[in-house]
């Protein structure tokens, strides 16, 4: 039977954060450990050493002193010829074995230990034959012979202890000068191994939160078309597949929404018409003639028609928009300024009851362009500053041709586009908060569908930040200049 290892994968962005937190720790742990074991083997083997160093220093004087103490007891000896002089010998002769004896159960290198061993026998000789009952006085000769080399034989002993103390002190430093060089080393491939494994990890850890980021953002833009999965800790797959539902449960509501419009705009065309007809009929004084006061309150109802169709139209084309996804322009040459002219005598009944004005500012400027959707932009944006314009206001309205695009101002002196709200007065059915006067509230279509139109054509529309009113500007590519 053959045995599957699973790879591992973390339950949560917790556990794979202590995952990654702990590989990317662990080197330098190691290391700091390898570096406090080294530090303290050093430190122990250096306290040894020198411990037995002086010690050997130590014991080497001692001989000295007290085979200058026996050679002393022994010439006065054999002056004097006292007993007690001889047992002093004797006393002093028992440390100097003792001291023999101590330095060489010391770890001492060979040389050292067979000087040890020449000093404890040539002095055991002399002591046996110092003994003997034919030789109970030594002559001086072979005393003095005896004790001047056990002098020279100690002085050698104090010599060569002295120079293992500085021979172990020089092996101390080239051991802390190579345990030095070997976590220098160590450093410099496991800091970087830390620094890439924690690299690793954050790429691991981040990655996943920027596919969600982005999945939330499309969602947020209105992009339910792409899927959302998410790979990385099982806690991160389980909110993708929750976003993911979301995303089918927004996906319905919005096909909902737009059969919803469909149906409306469609529904309350046909007796919007018949209404329309009616209050034109009754303008035009076909049942009869009107009074001042009637004739007032028919102009009302044949403005507030046109506007209730304008809002139903752009009902219809923001559904076509959403339904094909992409515009499909019948360019020809418009001439921009005349379309611009137009529009504004179109709007020359309500500007005057209104006592608006409009100040115009054309240059002649030609480009390729679908005819009727350049004509719905012009017309949302003349449309706007008319409704938030204040009574006696002025509408500045300019057109320049720069390089290879032209440049359409549209500037009323309104209340104005709030800061916070410029980025999003191009969203489907979002409405501002500036106060709007008339009869008929927007839907809050007409700047996203000349979005649209814009964008088709190539170029952008934008709210201007300015002192005082709302400041929209169109800029459009020059596919083909009117000549």
């Amino acid at each position: 039977m053959i045995c599957v290892v699973k790879p591992f994968r973390p339950n949560s962005i917790v556990q794979l954060i202590l995952v990654g937190f702990t590989l990317a720790v662990l080197p330098l742990v190691v290391a700091l450990l390898y570096a406090v074991v080294s530090v303290d083997r050093l430190a122990e083997q250096s306290e040894r050493v020198v411990t037995h160093a002086v010690k050997a220093t130590q014991g080497s004087r001692a001989l000295i002193e007290q085979i200058t103490q026996m050679e002393r007891n022994v010439r006065q000896y054999q002056v004097l010829m006292d007993d007690g002089l001889l047992q002093a010998y004797e006393e002093n002769r028992q440390q100097y074995v003792v001291t023999l004896k101590w330095l060489d159960e010391l770890p001492l290198p060979d040389p050292l230990s067979h000087l040890l061993e020449q000093l404890m026998v040539e002095e055991a000789e002399f002591y046996a034959h110092m003994h003997a009952e034919q030789q109970v006085k030594v002559s001086q000769h072979f005393a003095q012979n005896l004790f001047m080399s056990l002098s020279i034989k100690a002085q050698n002993v104090l010599e060569q202890s002295q120079a293992l103390i500085d021979a172990e002190v020089e092996g101390n430093r080239d051991s802390a000068q190579q345990t030095q060089h070997t976590l220098l080393i160590q450093a410099s491939a496991l800091v970087p191994l830390a620094l890439l494994l924690l690299i690793f990890f954050v790429v691991i850890i981040t990655r996943p939160l920027q596919r969600l980021d982005e999945a939330i953002r499309r969602l947020g833009a209105g992009d339910f078309t792409q899927p959302v999965a998410l790979s990385g800790p099982r806690d991160l797959q389980q909110l993708g597949e929750r976003l993911d539902w979301m995303r089918g449960r927004l996906l319905e509501v919005d096909e909902e929404k737009l059969r919803f419009l469909r149906h409306l705009s469609h529904e309350l065309k046909t007796p919007l018409t018949t209404l329309r007809e009616g209050s034109e009929l009754l303008r035009e004084e076909i049942p009869g003639a009107l009074t001042a006061q009637q004739r007032e309150i028919v102009e009302l109802l044949c403005l507030n028609g046109v506007q209730l169709q304008r809002l139903i139209e752009d009902l219809l084309k923001f559904n076509s928009i959403s339904q094909r996804g992409s515009l499909i322009l019948n360019l020809e040459v418009v001439q921009l300024h005349e379309l611009v002219t137009t529009l504004v005598e179109e709007y020359r009944v309500v500007v005057m009851a209104r006592q608006i004005r409009f100040e115009l500012a054309l240059e002649q400027v030609g480009l390729m362009g679908d005819c009727d959707k350049l004509r719905g932009v012009v017309d949302n944006l003349l449309s706007n500053a008319i409704k938030f314009s204040p009574p006696g206001g002025t509408i500045h309205v300019v057109l320049t041709a720069q390089a290879k695009q032209l440049q359409l101002d549209v500037i009323d002196q309104g209340p104005g586009i709030a800061e916070a709200q410029r980025s999003r007065i191009f969203e489907p059915f979002y409405q501002g908060s500036a106060p709007y006067t008339g009869h008929v509230k927007g839907s809050g279509l007409g700047l996203s569908i000349a979005s649209e139109y814009v964008q088709a054509h190539g170029g952008t529309i934008a709210a201007i930040q300015d002192d005082a009113g709302a400041h929209m500007r169109v800029t459009l590519p020059l596919q083909q200049e009117l000549t």
